[in-house]
């Protein structure tokens, strides 16, 4: 009898289909990074947004010359009048500020200001010098 060359043996289907499935494994895994990383990407971009509208308050009340000047531990734990809770989409984050003035400098003061998931997790810190009725 002729033997006929011309399809796949079992063994040879049996291996491709095992590499399509390595590669495809590879593959989902790096999504499922990719997708995690994004979302770390998006929670920062958020606590960068919420750290400096509040820069942007503590600058107008300096401004104002309404400031209060707060303890140098205001950005480690949660303090009155330091402190206050942001909802944004569905999440919950601590904002915690500390404004000091700058020593030798009596209309310049250094604010910081630190916003980390209620949950926990990583946090952004936003630090800048204001004198008042500077621009």
């Amino acid at each position: 009898m002729p033997r006929n060359d011309d399809g796949f043996t079992l063994i040879e289907a049996i291996v491709a289909a095992g590499l399509l499935v390595a590669v495809s494994l590879g593959t989902a895994q790096l999504f499922g990074f990719a997708l995690a990383q994004n979302l770390v990407a998006r929670q920062q971009l958020v606590m960068g947004l919420l750290a400096s509208s509040k820069l942007d308050e503590l600058s107008s009340a300096i401004d104002a010359g309404s400031v209060v000047l707060t303890t140098a531990d205001a950005l480690e734990r949660s303090l009155d009048g330091s402190t206050d809770t942001v909802l944004d989409a569905g999440r919950t984050y601590v904002r915690r500020w500390r404004i000091a003035q700058v020593p030798g400098y009596g209309d310049a003061f250094a604010v910081a200001v630190r916003v980390l998931p209620a949950t926990g997790g990583g946090d952004v810190r936003v630090v800048t010098v204001r004198a008042s009725g500077a621009p």
